[in-house]
């Protein structure tokens, strides 16, 4: 009878073992499977990081490419529509704004060759 019990209960004590082995091995390959879920999530992030700093940086270029071209549209278009006169005016009223290199540049000209008067 001694050897039933104990047969049982070596039977009952070998299944429960078995079943914490298989659930920590359950655990252990979770734990992997999240890991490596966690580092394809961190790869894609970091994807959309630099997609979007390539992306930005193509907009400022735009924008840079924009800017000039309105500028030279102004200097250009200041030298066709106005006169010297009116430039040098211009000048004056905005010595204390930024205004296109050329008007700069025209207006540093302009002193060397014609210098002021005192």
């Amino acid at each position: 009878m001694i050897d039933w019990v104990v047969t049982i209960a070596a039977l009952v004590l070998g299944l429960a073992l078995g079943m914490m082995l298989v659930t920590l091995w359950n655990n252990k390959k979770g734990s992997r499977s999240t890991v490596k879920e966690m580092e394809q999530r961190l790869d894609d992030y970091q994807h959309k990081v630099e997609d979007h700093f390539a992306k930005t940086a193509d907009l400022i270029d735009n924008l840079t490419d924009s800017y000039q071209a309105v500028f030279t549209h102004l200097s250009e278009s200041a030298e066709d529509l106005l006169t010297d006169e009116q430039i040098r005016n211009q000048l004056i009223n905005r010595r204390s704004r930024e205004v296109t290199i050329k008007y700069l540049k025209s207006g540093e000209d302009e002193e060397r060759h014609n210098p002021p008067v005192d």
